[in-house]
């Protein structure tokens, strides 16, 4: 005859193991994050650096033609209208 064991006691017996599973799996997830935010931050200060370096040769370019005021950079303007 197969000895009974009580359910609690299985749970009892494998909790250690999935509260280490889980831990692993929350620190992962958690480095992953951070990973992907410190990347994220290099990618925005090489794209500012790109967009700084553009700016600067433009700038350079308007006072090498002569121009007495350099030319402002247009901005895109946003339709107001909603379509719906």
């Amino acid at each position: 005859m197969l000895p009974v064991i009580p359910v609690f006691l299985l749970g009892a017996a494998s909790a250690p193991l999935v509260k280490k599973l889980f831990r692993g799996t929350v620190k992962s997830s958690v480095k992953l994050v951070l990973d992907a935010k410190r990347v994220a931050h290099e990618i925005n200060e090489d794209l500012s650096d790109i967009a700084a370096e553009a700016t600067a040769e433009v700038f350079a370019s308007d006072l090498q033609e002569g121009a007495d005021v350099p030319r402002q950079p247009t901005k895109k303007t946003r339709s107001t209208s909603a379509t719906t």
